[in-house]
């Protein structure tokens, strides 16, 4: 079932990068005749990567063929592929099994749990394979909620940021966030294929949220997690962060995100305030 899954992922994926390069773009001479398509016609991306267009419009059938890899690499420069997307096109693109769906269930390490205490008033947790929250320090708690109240799907990071709305409208870019979120999501999303947890979560985000919906569509894949992130919050006021993640080495289903101000200065006394006043 999988490998049906990644073929039809792929076949997806390949129709938005076509449809989001110009001919002029991918360096064709401009025609006076009138194009009833945006992007490129399928003809044109399998000549441009020196295949067949037969060959190429199976792929984008999601049929089951056997694509090599210097037919991947030609794909990916003529559809102008980042680095992310040529990783995702590989993924998607290959025949052999995917990993066993797994999640571990292990408890946070005392270690990890003194890393998260010792940032202080950096907010910073640890989410799991099905980006769920399993770890927080007191500063995280203090901006979003004490997620020991919360059960189940409420500790979602991607179901917080699309459906509750309590999380949306304390972060002021919120767009820029999600799709951030939703792009790296994506790239995660097509290496467990196999976890059906990932397909019921998408489907649930789909009933439930136009943008996610609307966003799913146009497979944007992010390699990395990262970005600017902006909270308005009801006391603090304005609080303008950069998060990175790092991953756990000893446990790949882990990743360890992190807040720091972008403005020292004028956060973290805020920060600091709000995080006495918590406790």
């Amino acid at each position: 079932m999988d490998h049906i899954r990644r073929r039809k992922e792929l076949a997806n994926f390949l129709r938005t990068r076509r449809a989001r390069l110009s001919p002029l773009q991918a360096g064709l001479p401009a025609s006076n005749s009138r194009r009833r398509i945006t992007g490129l016609r399928r003809e044109e991306v399998a000549s441009l990567s020196g295949i067949s267009l037969p060959w190429y419009m199976a792929l984008e059938q999601a049929r089951d063929i056997r694509v090599s890899e210097q037919v991947l690499e030609s794909l990916a420069r003529t559809l102008q592929l980042t680095k992310a997307e040529h990783d995702h096109l590989f993924i998607l693109a290959n025949n052999t099994q995917l990993p066993q769906a797994h999640v571990s269930t292990d408890p946070i390490s005392p270690a990890h749990h003194l890393i998260l205490d010792r940032l202080g008033t950096y907010p910073a947790y640890i989410i799991d394979g099905h980006w769920n929250v399993r770890a927080w320090n007191d500063m995280t708690a203090s901006l979003c909620g004490d997620f020991n109240q919360m059960r189940g799907i409420e500790r979602n990071v991607l179901w917080r940021v699309f459906i509750v709305e309590g999380c949306k409208s304390r972060i002021v870019n919120w767009e820029q966030v999600a799709r951030n979120l939703l792009a790296y999501f994506r790239g995660q999303y097509a290496v467990r294929l196999n976890d059906s947890w990932y397909e019921e979560l998408v489907l649930q985000l789909k009933e439930r949220n136009n943008k996610f919906r609307l966003w799913w569509e146009e497979h944007e894949v992010a390699g990395h997690l990262e970005g600017e992130q902006v909270v308005q919050h009801p006391t603090a006021g304005v609080l303008p962060f950069r998060y990175s993640s790092f991953p756990i080495s000893d446990n790949e289903d882990l990743l360890m995100r992190i807040y720091t101000p972008l403005d020292p200065l004028g956060s973290e006394p805020k920060l600091a305030c709000l995080l006495r006043n918590s406790q």
